[in-house]
């Protein structure tokens, strides 16, 4: 019985998956508004009132995948976190692996912040960001303790201009590769709060 379950429960995850994957590529090509529910789901063989078995809105698809690959994400800075790299390596593979989910998914982003600013203040809760600045306060910590990052520096001040590289790149109009403005960045402030050891000049 409890392996019906769990089977009927994959059936059900993949369903939704598939349900939201092709809803994304339709609100691409021809826009969200554009788009009904009804031809989301002639295009997953499926009947229309099936749709809200698995999402109350068209909009609440783009943060199910959003979230999706942002749980991706969190695993990949679990294992930078747990590596055997120093802090100042940590944190800019760290940098560098968030820098490329938003570059990869950078349509769905921006279709899910054009949503974001239309709903009500009370409602504005971006699916992402949170395990991001957890993980980068413990690199920082680990980085100071071991003098790898300066100590005169607040630790929430460098967890704050690190947080805010994604979000600049992101509204940049330099018309520069997205990941080389990251870079960049990435460069100058690590430049800027690492210690240097004796004999750099």
């Amino acid at each position: 019985m409890q392996q019906e379950t769990s089977r009927r429960e994959k059936k059900k995850l993949q369903t939704k998956k598939t349900i939201a994957e092709i809803a994304l590529k339709l609100f691409f090509s021809k826009g969200l508004n554009e788009i009904t529910v009804a031809e989301i789901m002639e295009e997953a063989d499926l009947g229309t009132g099936t749709f809200y078995n698995y999402f109350e809105s068209k909009e609440a698809i783009l943060k199910y995948c959003l979230v999706e690959r942002i749980d991706s994400g969190n695993q990949t800075l679990e294992e930078i976190q747990t590596s055997p790299l120093n802090a100042p390596e940590k944190l800019s593979q760290m940098v560098q692996a968030v820098g490329k989910t938003y570059e990869e998914n950078q349509s769905l982003i921006s279709l899910y912040m054009k949503f974001y600013r239309n709903l009500d203040k009370l409602d504005r809760k971006a699916p992402h960001g949170v395990r991001f600045k957890e993980v980068l306060s413990s690199i920082i910590r680990e980085g100071q303790e071991k003098n790898e990052f300066r100590r005169d520096i607040p630790p929430e001040i460098i967890n704050e201009m690190f947080s805010e590289i994604h979000k600049s790149t992101m509204s940049s109009n330099l018309g520069l590769p997205f990941m080389d403005n990251i870079n960049y960045k990435l460069s100058l402030l690590l430049e800027g709060v690492t210690t240097q050891k004796e004999g750099e000049a």
